[in-house]
């Protein structure tokens, strides 16, 4: 996320019914690709809940106070067979993207608590005016429901990632958005312990509730892509550093990147300078996909990756169709 202005506009505080929004069809209708049978998915259960808070099995709580909704989700798969096209209609998450709120910070001392308090409160009531995530881990460790999870939050703009069945283009709609209260370019920790440890219930939570392949848990600088220059890392927050093992996650920075591998994208000096050696992996491994290929059609690498990036647009473009469609049968007469 680019650096966060505090200019704040206080909306009323959730209504039960915006809050209460029954979310019995993501969970009941929507399509589940992967046998919990074949995956080691947490198992964590809804222990008490309130329009103050939930509590759950593994110790997370979950701050209901400031939750609104926005639009319901509603996507596509794409199918990552041979022709890649529009698949089934999902309305639950498929991911969870990683972000850092790039707002102002004061060093995390006790003497200090009083104004961190101030400030994280102004930031929350920001977010929640722009529906930016899902969820907010501010600095004392608290979960903030901001979009309830039935709904889109605008969070990863333009983006893209795949799991070994799927792809995903605008991951506003298919993944949800969780955020550290955290900056990145600071001479402090982006995160402390408490943060840390409000991540890992988090991110078991919501992997338990949604069935959520640990693969498709990643950092907003993996799927951050920028049409118009075809390169990754349109915002590179969480390029480098973010704790993906203290968080019961596999190193997701090694997984190749498929902005490169299934959509012809390219990253630059910037975007290298924003990330780490780990991540870097991943593109190593995604630019040996692109050549395999290449060499399996008889294609130069250069063609080859002229025709993936014509593969994003028409795919983006009926994505885009598909969901102005649905918006217009939804709308009231």
């Amino acid at each position: 996320m680019a650096s966060v202005v505090l200019i704040v506009v206080v909306l009323p505080l959730a209504s039960h019914a915006n809050f209460w929004r029954p979310e019995a069809r993501s969970l009941t209708t929507a399509m589940t690709y992967q046998s919990r049978s074949r995956q080691n998915f947490p198992n964590v259960w809804l222990v008490d809940q309130s329009n103050q808070a939930e509590i759950y099995s593994n110790g997370l709580r979950v701050e209901n106070l400031l939750a609104v909704s926005n639009q319901p989700r509603t996507y596509p798969l794409i199918s990552r067979g041979a022709h890649d096209v529009l698949g089934p209609v999902r309305f639950q998450p498929a991911g969870i993207v990683f972000h850092t709120t790039e707002s102002d910070q004061l060093p995390f001392e006790a003497s200090k608590s009083r104004t961190i308090k101030r400030i994280g409160r102004e930031l929350l009531l920001y977010i929640r005016n722009r529906r930016a995530y899902h969820f907010v881990i501010d600095r004392f460790g608290r979960v903030h429901r901001i979009v309830v999870e039935s709904d889109t939050a605008n969070h990863a703009g333009n983006s893209v990632w795949a799991d070994s069945r799927w792809s995903y283009m605008d991951l506003n709609i298919s993944f949800l958005g969780v955020a550290f209260e955290a900056r990145t370019q600071s001479d402090q920790p982006p995160i402390n312990h408490a943060q840390i440890h409000a991540a890992r219930v988090l991110t078991e939570m919501l992997r338990s509730k949604y069935n959520i392949l640990p693969e498709n848990c990643v950092t907003h600088a993996q799927v951050s892509v920028n049409p118009d220059n075809k390169k990754l890392g349109w915002h590179t927050d969480w390029g480098i550093n973010f704790p993906f093992k203290e968080i019961g996650l596999p190193d997701n920075y090694e997984e190749p990147n498929p902005g490169l591998y299934l959509f012809g994208f390219g990253y630059d000096a910037v975007y290298m300078k924003s990330t780490c050696p780990a991540l870097w992996t991943g593109l190593v491994h995604a630019e040996e996909r692109v050549r395999e290929a290449a060499a399996e059609r008889g294609f130069s690498v250069a063609d080859y990756t002229k025709s993936l990036q014509k593969k994003y647009r028409t795919q983006l473009s009926a994505l885009r169709k598909r969901s102005a469609t649905e918006e217009n049968e939804h709308e009231p007469n």
